[in-house]
């Protein structure tokens, strides 16, 4: 059975990610059977497996499903945001993130370093997230709202190293920094991006 009774697949989907993401915080990526996930989600691993090769993939799709779901927090849809305002709307959100999404995210690099399977699943996964935000940074210069000086390529990997360094910094549980503080900062890195023609738009 690939499908709850009455359910649609998307809603089975995310009724799987959602029971996914529990059962590896809790139990971790060795502990988190898919028998266990299946029963945490209320279905049978069948369904797990007619949506997931395998509990790597399940665990990269939990992952992403918890990036959309903050991302779309802050975009509503609908709204186009320039590159600056979407790289500094992004940067603030790394000083408050969800302790959720960074244990997830922490479980599944440290499960990696043992299972080449979820090592090669993540690297495909989140070098995937870093070609987006390549292929952002790229049409952002293209449009002049960004320098064209400045490697697309180096840009992505600078915020992939933020957001896996804000992670750490989450889960550590260290104090936060002031909020205005860290929204300067932000900033003032996005500006240095930023053409000066464009600034005062």
């Amino acid at each position: 059975m690939g499908r709850i009774a009455g359910v649609t697949a998307s809603e089975t989907r995310e009724r799987l990610l959602d029971a996914a993401a529990r059962v590896f915080e809790l139990k971790g990526y060795d502990g988190a059977t898919v028998a266990l996930i299946a029963q945490e989600a209320g279905v049978t691993t069948g369904a797990i497996y007619a949506h997931y090769g395998s509990k790597a993939e399940l665990l990269a799709a939990a992952l992403k499903a918890h990036g959309e779901r903050a991302t779309a927090t802050l975009f509503p849809p609908g709204r186009r945001a320039d590159a600056p305002t979407v790289l500094a709307t992004l940067g603030r959100r790394l000083a408050a993130r969800d302790p959720h999404e960074s244990a997830l995210l922490l479980e599944a690099l440290l499960a990696a370093r043992r299972d080449p399977e979820l090592a090669d699943v993540l690297a495909t996964a989140i070098g995937g997230r870093e070609s987006v935000m390549t292929a952002l940074v790229t049409s952002a210069q293209q449009r002049r709202e960004l320098s064209a000086d400045v490697s697309s390529a180096a840009a992505a990997r600078f915020t992939l190293m933020l957001g896996l360094g804000s992670a750490l910094a989450a889960d550590l549980g260290l104090s936060p920094v002031d909020k205005t503080e860290w929204s300067d900062l932000i900033q003032r890195v996005v500006d240095a991006f930023t053409p000066e023609d464009n600034t005062d738009e």
